[in-house]
């Protein structure tokens, strides 16, 4: 516990170092204009943006409420949403959002769910996101390619293309190791002889005869899931409202600085483009990456100083302040008692 502390410390240290650097290069040529747009803002748009972050979070969480209340187990509404806080703090602090997802079990299990049962949770709710991210992003490419919303450019055609193809590879590695049984046992039994013929295990019989009842009860869990379809139908409903809503956060931004040359359609096309960039950055939260990609989709809209000054804003809400929300829920968490 005490060397993860200290890699959330460092990573928060890059975030700071990558942060200072996007805001010179963002703030060197036009200082003052930038700064002015920024305090000039209507608060009321900057608050609905905050609210449209906030309920993609709640979004999010009653995804996750469905699918434990769908494997047999008991959660709170508030907790379910409380824990979607927490997982975007951990999100945000490691790098390619790799550390939700084993936090989001963490703290299932201390909601007194079963470690295997919380990973199916986990494993079932990414499967669900990323084909709600993947059937957006289809949408996003199409309207580009009928209605060329953005210039052709060749490297970044090939970079959202690419990232795109990578989302639908992680959608099948996680669906196969939720449900490719054979397969998993397969590749397990092959790593654990390989660890035994190297002396990093003593009795492989008895490792590999627990390994294969974990599978068992995992891959049994697992199932439920192929059971529900309505379920399943359900929260991928849930989650593309949840990234519509979160993709039209860029939106109130610019309407609330004053600029009326981006509509709700075109926020949620270049938002899912911008996305698609920035989850190549090895850097927590995409840092430098979702900046550049914000600068050069929405350049094809909106010119000058203001643009600067939208990246800024938004980038403060969907990710600076979703750490401190997360960081919040984090401190106000209280594990649940057993009876």
């Amino acid at each position: 516990m005490k060397k993860k502390k200290i890699n959330i410390v460092i990573n928060i240290f890059v975030i700071l170092v990558v942060l200072s650097i996007v805001l010179y290069f963002s703030l060197k040529d036009d200082y003052e204009n930038i700064i002015n747009s920024i305090f000039n803002m209507d608060i009321r748009f900057f608050i609905l943006a905050v609210i449209l972050f906030c309920f993609y979070r709640i979004l999010v969480g009653v995804s996750n409420y469905n699918l434990v209340r769908a494997n047999g187990e008991k959660i709170s509404i508030f907790k379910a949403i409380q824990i979607s806080f927490i997982i975007l703090f951990f999100n945000g602090v490691t790098p390619f959002a790799g550390g939700g997802q084993p936090m989001q079990i963490y703290y299932l299990h201390n909601e007194k769910i079963g470690v295997t049962k919380a990973t199916n949770i986990t494993l079932q709710n990414f499967i669900v996101y990323q084909i709600s991210l993947i059937l957006v992003g289809i949408f996003a490419l199409l309207d580009n390619y009928f209605f060329g919303l953005f210039p052709n450019n060749s490297l970044i055609k090939r970079l959202v293309i690419l990232g795109f193809v990578i989302n639908l590879l992680v959608l099948v590695v996680t669906y196969i190791l939720s449900f490719g049984k054979k397969t998993n046992r397969f590749i397990c039994n092959r790593g654990i002889s390989l660890l035994a013929r190297l002396k990093f295990i003593k009795n492989p019989k008895d490792v590999r005869n627990k390994l294969n009842t974990y599978l068992n009860k995992f891959h049994s869990n697992a199932v439920l899931l192929k059971k529900k379809k309505g379920i399943v139908i359900l929260n991928i409903f849930v989650n593309i409202l949840g990234i519509v809503v979160l993709y039209i956060v860029p939106y109130a931004v610019f309407k609330g600085l004053n600029v009326n040359d981006v509509n709700v359609l075109e926020s949620v096309v270049s938002t899912a483009y911008v996305m698609t960039i920035g989850s190549f950055v090895p850097i927590p939260g995409g840092t430098g990456g979702i900046e550049y990609g914000f600068i050069f989709f929405y350049g094809h809209l909106v010119k000058g100083s203001i643009l600067n000054a939208a990246m800024l804003v938004w980038r403060f809400i969907t990710y600076y302040l979703g750490i401190i929300f997360g960081a919040l829920a984090l401190a106000c968490y209280r594990k649940k008692e057993r009876k």
